[in-house]
């Protein structure tokens, strides 16, 4: 049997390979959930773009929250939506500095419309 990749030779690259492959599953991960997010009928979003109060109300019900623990998913989905919103401008920042005038004023406007 042939593999793609060797196996590490050593436990820093076990590591460094463990934390490349966590990182790309959070990533993917992330992105299905903004594109599922993104694509939903429902945009009456109270925590940034992530989830909405109607979802929020749904899972305390389905899940049988407490009212502690629905404030305190509430406060985790606060805190993921902050991160990707960062993630976002910071990716929004970094294509921004690349791109001639002329490219800039294209990627806005594909921006705008994308944000409708």
């Amino acid at each position: 049997m042939t593999t793609l990749v060797a196996p590490p030779k050593s436990a820093k690259a076990t590591l460094c390979l463990s934390f490349a492959l966590i990182f790309l599953c959070g990533t993917v991960t992330g992105a299905l959930l903004m594109n599922l997010r993104a694509h939903s009928v429902n945009h009456t979003a109270t925590h940034g773009k992530f989830v909405s109060q109607f979802e929020l109300n749904h899972l305390h019900k389905e899940l049988e929250l407490s009212d502690v623990q629905t404030r305190q998913l509430s406060m985790i989905l606060d805190d993921v939506a902050k991160y990707y919103d960062n993630v976002l401008s910071d990716g929004q920042t970094r294509v921004m500095q690349i791109l001639d005038d002329k490219q800039k004023q294209k990627f806005q406007k594909m921006l705008a419309m994308e944000a409708h």
